[in-house]
């Protein structure tokens, strides 16, 4: 696992190379049969106009207090303090953000400690990453130290070293994420783009640092549709090209199920994922999941119909939580054989509970649009007493007829907060002797009350009473 590689001629270390070197000189000579050329960034950095009038306007006032008083303690430590990452970005997008990453060129954790000190927040420290995370009772910031990665493979997690903000800025996924403000108080609010981060937000541009930028870490051409469908931003074609090689040289393959899963997830939790699943199935990336699932017509009409679903059910304000990851993953995979969506889920390696209610809530919900009864209140209610409410809400959507979907409505909105006035002590306060006839009497019970025949207490009493003539009929 060493980062080195020794370069030996005859029998003698005459040099050293890096495994990044190696990736490199493999992946470039493929670029060049592609005729890919490398992308070269800025040697020196853009100095921009200064932000800290809008960083006052644009923060709340304890942020805007936080960052100043970082500035301070990082000026008293001699260290340098960044703001950095999606907050910045989004400033300058004229968008609120307050995932607050803060980087220092010095000891990341040294600076956290102070800074809890000063602002009386409890802090939590990574010792092996130089990283800390800072609570108060409204924030969390996170700081780091300024850091290098390097990859002893394609795909694998990096390896972590302390490093100047350039570096560190250089790891990052897109020159978007690039930009960073200083927060000295000799030049607090000074905005530095090493990358050209400026110019692409301007021109509303996803763009990578550097050709082995979805070798280190494929990932990242997940978040590339992502951001572009989340800001309305185009992906260069340089980047493009790069994602379509790294799709042709199977870099997914080497990603961990867990991965995969997890960009599924935050596809699914963007405000359009319909838009974005269509995009990351036009670039082909699906398929890096299972070669047969395609984002076609029929499965955009089946995500329409979940959001109208989803929209009508948040309307019912039950405050009931519903799955999101679960209910998207049940539409994306319901077109496909059973075997492929078994394929996905050993792919994706989510829990075996998610694992199995997805296979067994897709089916579910097939079978429930087939046989769910218009005009039996009862059997719906047994049918559906017992699924999960994604699930339901999934074979509403799944429909296209409008009387099961009233039918399984019906029975989210009213059927299933049916319950009997009478309990087991009432039965026994009735003089009935416990025993199996009490589950008989109060599943009748709930019966009669799902067809609306029992309102009131004395009603139920009087049902009981005729059903125990039933039972145990009087001799004459």
């Amino acid at each position: 696992n060493q980062r080195f590689t020794p370069v030996i001629e005859n029998g003698k270390v005459v040099g050293a190379i890096t495994r990044t070197d190696l990736l490199r000189t493999l992946y470039e000579e493929f670029l060049r049969r592609r005729k890919i050329e490398e992308v070269t960034p800025k040697e020196k950095p853009i100095i921009g106009r200064n932000l800290a009038t809008i960083l006052k306007e644009k923060f709340p006032q304890e942020v805007f207090n936080i960052l100043k008083i970082s500035g301070e303690i990082a000026e008293g430590l001699g260290y340098s303090a960044y703001l950095v990452g999606g907050c910045v970005r989004d400033l300058l997008r004229g968008e609120e953000n307050l995932d607050i990453d803060i980087v220092i060129e010095g000891d990341g954790i040294s600076f956290a400690k102070l800074l809890g000190e000063k602002i009386n927040a409890k802090v939590r420290t990574h010792q092996k990453f130089g990283t800390a995370q800072v609570f108060t009772n409204n924030l969390k910031l996170d700081v780091a130290t300024a850091r290098t990665e390097y990859y002893e493979s394609p795909a694998a997690l990096p390896k972590v070293e302390s490093s100047s903000i350039k570096k560190d800025l250089y790891r990052r996924d897109f020159t978007i994420n690039t930009l960073a403000v200083k927060l000295n108080s000799k030049d607090f609010g000074l905005l530095i783009d090493f990358f050209g981060g400026l110019r692409d937000l301007r021109e509303k541009t996803i763009r990578v640092l550097h050709n082995l930028s979805f070798v280190e870490d494929p990932t990242r051409a997940f978040r590339a549709v992502r951001f572009s469908e989340r800001f309305g931003f185009k992906i260069s074609k340089h980047t493009e090209n790069l994602i379509k090689s790294a799709i042709e040289m199977n870099l997914f393959d080497k990603l961990s199920g867990s991965r995969l899963y997890e960009e599924l997830l935050l596809s699914f939790n963007e405000t359009d994922p319909v838009m974005t699943l269509k995009r990351l199935s036009e670039y082909g990336l699906l398929k890096v999941i299972n070669p047969n699932l395609n984002f076609t017509e029929e499965l955009e009409n089946t995500f329409r119909s979940l959001q109208e679903t989803l929209s009508w059910f948040n309307l019912l304000f039950l405050e009931e939580k519903i799955d999101k990851g679960l209910i998207n993953l049940l539409a994306l995979l319901s077109k496909l054989k059973e075997e492929d969506i078994k394929s996905i889920m050993e792919r994706l390696a989510p829990s075996p509970k998610i694992k199995e209610m997805v296979i067994n809530g897709i089916r579910k919900a097939k079978e429930l649009t087939q046989k769910i009864p218009y005009n039996d209140i009862v059997t719906s209610y047994k049918m559906l007493k017992s699924v999960k409410l994604e699930v339901i809400l999934f074979a509403m959507s799944l429909t296209k007829d409008r009387q099961k979907k009233k039918v399984m409505a019906n029975y989210l909105t009213e059927l299933r907060s049916i319950k009997p006035i009478l309990k087991g002590d009432d039965l026994k306060k009735m003089g009935i002797e416990p025993g199996p006839i009490y589950s008989k009497l109060l599943q009748e019970l709930l019966e009669e009350k799902l067809k609306g025949k029992l309102n009131t207490r004395e009603e139920e009493e009087s049902f009981i009473k005729r059903r125990l003539q039933t039972y145990f009929p009087v001799s004459p």
